[in-house]
């Protein structure tokens, strides 16, 4: 809806919507309670987890989206949501089930090939097998999604507002929506999608690379000692981090969460980079071609924090430092929280946690999905750090 749909009178009234209820500067203000929750959340997890059980490696991600998911389930609904029925299944469905469905299935189509495609010509034989799996994960999407906008709905009808995406469609929109609408239904699925997928890619691979790379997560925490001491990590601090900016941004080049852009709409001839490119051609800008371009960056193999380290301070431009947001009119409407929420999470897992791989995991990089989320999920040794 937002991401994907051409730049137009309805693609800046649907970012319009999302940066004023939940991603913008104001927005972010009024859910800064619910991020530091979840941060709170995912290392309160993590110690019991270590208390429980010391020498065993434990999955990070496990821990992180059941936290990263109610915090996008919290801004998007209103209300973090443990379980939900869902009429079309005749059962309720965990927490984890509908992170399957909303997320992780759908992102598993948008990567299937479809045979069709390399042979137009053929395009009238049907691709059984395809269209089932397809169908079957939308119609899957569009009941889990029904019955979350249906508990809502009666959140509502209770007279219960909420600071929230959904109550903010139903308010103020020009044009008029309703709780059964499906085109409410694609917006507020939508924002669930990209709070949730992009932000676990991004904070895994971060701290992948810490863990891989013990001498940069020392320089790390020297420097969040050095600036907070003994007191947790907060958002203000974040200027006053450049290392920490650093690192997010140099995570970014490397493992950009979207390696390939969505399709961009070419609305007139136009030439770019010597070749004519007629109106109506779809284009797409290779992220991680750009990202891995020797004439750019310096051995760009490498993960080193280093190369962004251009000044004192932090500044808000640095957000664009890579073109893992994209940039221009169409820039990511999520940057500003990606931002708050990675830097702040890492900063927080340092602070509390050494870090360290699983034996044999240092060369497993491999990604999956339509977003680049690491094909093994993260296991890592922890020892508490007794923070002073």
């Amino acid at each position: 809806m937002v991401t994907i749909s051409d730049y137009g009178d309805f693609q800046k009234m649907a970012k319009r919507n999302v940066m004023v209820s939940m991603l913008g500067y104001s927005a972010q203000k009024l859910f800064r309670g619910a991020r530091e929750r979840m941060v709170s959340n995912v290392l309160s997890n993590l110690h019991k987890s270590v208390t429980a059980d010391p020498h065993s490696p434990l999955n990070f991600r496990d821990v992180y989206i059941t936290e990263l998911l109610g915090l996008s389930l919290t801004q998007t609904l209103g209300e973090d949501v443990s379980s939900v029925y869902v009429e079309e299944f005749g059962r309720e469905i965990s927490k984890d089930e509908i992170f399957h469905v909303l997320v992780h299935d759908i992102l598993m189509c948008a990567v299937m090939a479809d045979w069709r495609e390399y042979f137009p010509y053929l395009r009238w034989i049907p691709n059984k097998s395809f269209e089932t799996t397809l169908f079957t994960a939308e119609a899957r999407r569009n009941a889990v999604m029904r019955a979350l906008i249906k508990k809502q709905k009666e959140r509502i009808e209770r007279g219960e507002a909420r600071t929230c995406y959904m109550d903010f469609l139903l308010e103020h929109n020009s044009t008029p929506l309703t709780a059964d609408d499906y085109q409410m239904l694609l917006f507020l699925w939508e924002s669930i999608l990209g709070s949730a997928d992009t932000v676990l890619v991004s904070t895994e691979w971060t701290m992948y690379e810490i863990a891989k790379n013990p001498d940069k997560q020392e320089l790390l925490h020297q420097e969040i000692q050095e600036v907070c001491g003994g007191r947790t990590v907060t958002e203000e601090d974040l200027p006053r981090l450049p290392y920490l900016n650093a690192v997010f941004h140099e995570t970014l080049r490397l493992h950009s969460p979207v390696p390939v852009l969505p399709p961009r709409l070419v609305n007139r001839d136009t030439t770019l980079a010597g070749y004519d490119v007629p109106a109506g051609t779809q284009l797409m800008i290779n992220l991680y071609g750009c990202h891995m371009d020797k004439r750019a960056w310096d051995s760009p193999e490498e993960w080193a924090p280093e190369r962004f380290l251009g000044g004192e301070g932090f500044e808000v431009a640095d957000r664009y430092k890579t073109l893992a947001f994209g940039a221009g009119k169409r820039i990511c409407a999520g940057s500003l929280q990606a931002m708050n929420v990675v830097s702040v999470a890492v900063a927080r897992l340092v602070q509390e946690f050494r870090w360290a791989l699983r034996e044999g995991d240092s060369g497993k990089e491999d990604t999956m999905q339509f977003t680049a989320l690491k094909l093994d999920p993260l296991h890592v040794h922890l020892e508490p750090r007794g923070r002073v």
